[in-house]
C-alpha cells in the first residue's frame, strides 16, 4: 500500500538556468546561474503543471510549464533552459529543454507565468550542420554514430530491427542535422524506420515491427483501450488513457497485464494475457496539486 500511496504524492522540481558569458578581468568566461523551486514532499505545496506531447515523428518536441505566483528575478538575466525532475514521490524523472517564451498568463494575485520549452537543445537541431558520405551496404548504426558526434549527443540507441538496417544506395547530403535525418528516415521509408530524440540521447526503431528502446508495464488504466486500424503503416494502432507514467517515453514498449484490464473495467475485453504497444506518440498534463493527472499514449498493437 505504501507504494500506491507514493504514487499518488506527485512532485515537480524546477531549475531555471541562466547562461552568461562575462569578462573577469583577463578572459571571457561562460557560467550558469540557476533560479530553482524546490516541490516540498509533504505540505502545502506551489502549483506548478507540466503538459507536452512527445512523438516519433518529431524531433524537436515542445512542452510547458505553468506556474502559480511565480517570482522571478528577472532584471539583468536571460533564463535560457530549464531543469526539471517530475513525477511522483521516488520515481522522479529528469526532463530537460530551452526556454522558447516566458510570459504571464493570468496577472495580479494568483497569476500564472507559462514558460514555453523546446525539449533538448534546440540550437543544435537547427544551426549544427552535417555531411554525409556513405556508399551502399553502409550500416544504419555507422550513419547514424555520425550524426551523434556533429550533435554531441550521449548515445545513440536502437531497436532490434534498425539495428541490422543497410543503405540501400549510396548516401551524400550535407545540411543541417534535421536537414540530413529527414532525408536518411526517406531511404527506410518500406521499413518504417523512426528516428527522434529522447533527452540526449538519439533513438532509432522501425514502426510495426515490436522495436523498442525500453519497456513499461501499464498499472491503471482510465478507459478502455481504442483499436483502430488504416494507419499509414498499414497496421493496428491503439489508444491508451492513464495517469502519467514518468518512466514511459516514446520508443517503448508499453505492456498491459489482463488484471490490470480486469481490475479496471471488470473483463478481460477480449484479452485473456499480456498486451504490448509499441508507443509512437504520447501527451500528458500533469501537476503537483489538484486533479491534473494524465496521458494519452498512441502505438502499434505488438501481435
Amino acid at each position: 500500500m505504501a507504494v500506491d500511496l507514493e504514487r499518488f504524492n506527485r512532485i515537480i522540481d524546477i531549475s531555471f538556468v541562466e547562461t552568461a558569458t562575462r569578462y573577469d578581468g583577463s578572459e571571457l568566461r561562460t557560467q550558469n546561474h540557476a533560479s530553482s523551486i524546490i516541490c516540498p514532499r509533504r505540505g502545502r505545496k506551489p502549483s506548478i503543471e507540466i503538459n507536452g506531447t512527445f512523438t516519433t515523428k518529431n524531433y524537436m518536441p515542445t512542452f510547458n510549464l505553468t506556474v502559480k505566483n511565480l517570482y522571478l528575478d528577472l532584471q539583468g538575466k536571460q533564463y535560457s533552459k530549464v531543469k526539471i525532475r517530475a513525477g511522483y514521490e521516488g520515481q522522479l524523472v529528469p526532463i530537460e529543454g530551452s526556454i522558447l517564451t516566458m510570459y504571464q498568463e493570468q496577472p495580479g494575485p494568483e497569476g500564472k507565468t507559462v514558460i514555453q520549452c523546446m525539449y533538448g537543445n534546440v540550437q543544435q537541431w537547427l544551426d549544427t550542420m552535417v555531411d554525409l558520405q556513405f556508399d551502399k551496404g553502409a550500416m544504419l548504426t555507422d550513419v547514424l554514430d555520425a550524426i551523434k558526434t556533429k550533435l554531441k549527443a550521449s548515445e545513440v540507441k536502437y531497436g532490434e530491427k534498425a539495428r541490422t538496417l543497410t543503405l540501400k544506395e549510396p548516401l551524400q547530403k550535407s545540411g543541417t542535422a534535421r536537414e540530413v535525418l529527414d532525408v536518411l528516415k526517406k531511404r527506410f521509408e518500406e521499413e518504417h524506420l523512426a528516428i527522434f530524440i529522447r533527452g540526449t540521447m538519439l533513438c532509432a526503431i522501425c514502426l510495426t515491427e515490436g522495436d523498442s528502446i525500453g519497456t513499461a508495464k501499464l498499472q491503471y488504466m482510465s478507459a478502455p483501450p481504442q483499436e483502430n486500424t488504416g494507419d499509414e503503416a498499414g497496421a493496428y494502432y491503439t489508444t491508451i488513457t492513464a495517469p502519467w507514467m514518468p518512466e514511459l517515453s516514446i520508443g517503448d514498449i508499453l505492456e498491459i497485464p489482463a488484471r490490470v484490464y480486469i481490475r479496471n473495467f471488470g473483463t478481460v475485453g477480449g484479452a485473456a494475457k499480456t498486451q504490448k504497444i509499441q508507443v509512437t506518440a504520447l501527451s500528458f498534463h500533469f501537476g503537483t496539486t489538484g486533479t491534473t493527472n494524465s496521458m494519452t499514449v498512441q502505438g502499434f498493437m505488438v501481435r
